[in-house]
């Protein structure tokens, strides 16, 4: 696991309306956790976007909130934006707690070569995440995806086939395609197009071979 990064929030003020904090630079979010009363908080925009955009929704936060002596661990669950300009307009952060499981997504990332492409296929990633469950001490990075096992031009990774850490229970469908070896377009056209000229050109011949036996069999009965 990463080190974490870490976030400072304050209490929100009550006083200000959701505009008027946004309008200050301010972003308003919530904080809540199993047995956890829920905690209304506001978090600088720009240090807020800063932490987003680099541990996205699976990585932990150290979060310290302005009057708590301890921080909190947390994960980012919801992100609100404005539409147009992508502004945060409001975050949901959950706190984990060190000896209690969380579940969570993890990206999956692909690694090494498909020796399949050399055979002229094509990898075609079918999925780019992972839902685990762990103790967030556990939560892996990422998990990586073996292209090394593409092979040949019917070959796929399984999300079986995944070496997933020690401590993560993987929630999706063990039998799901996370990879796959697909011919191109354009080699599948040529193909077909063969073929049918194939086909064409053994329907020329069959059809020039049987008027050239009626001819014999028409000169045959004229002698």
């Amino acid at each position: 696991m990463a080190e974490m990064r870490t976030l400072a929030a304050s209490l929100r003020d009550r006083d200000m309306t959701p505009r008027a904090m946004r309008r200050a630079g301010w972003v308003p979010g919530v904080l809540y956790g199993y047995g956890y009363a829920a905690r209304s908080l506001q978090f600088e925009e720009r240090s807020l976007q800063q932490v987003v955009q680099a541990v996205g929704t699976t990585r932990l936060i150290d979060l310290s909130i302005e009057g708590q002596r301890e921080n909190e661990t947390v994960l980012v669950r919801e992100i609100q934006r404005d539409t147009v300009t992508g502004h945060l307009l409001h975050i949901d952060l959950y706190r984990t707690i060190a000896d209690q499981e969380i579940t969570s997504t993890v990206p999956l990332i692909t690694q090494g070569e498909a020796p399949a492409v050399e055979l002229g296929g094509v990898v075609n990633q079918l999925l780019d995440q992972l839902d685990i469950q762990c103790l967030p001490k556990d939560l892996p990075d990422a998990i990586a995806v073996d292209l090394g096992r593409l092979d040949s031009m019917d070959a796929a990774v399984l999300v079986s086939d995944l070496i997933i850490p020690e401590g993560v229970t993987v929630l999706s469908d063990m039998d799901a395609p996370v990879a796959r070896i697909v011919i191109p377009r354009a080699a599948i056209e040529e193909e077909v197009e063969e073929e049918a000229g194939l086909f064409e050109e053994g329907v020329e011949a069959g059809m020039a071979e049987e008027a050239s036996e009626e001819s014999a069999a028409d000169q045959e009965a004229e002698g």
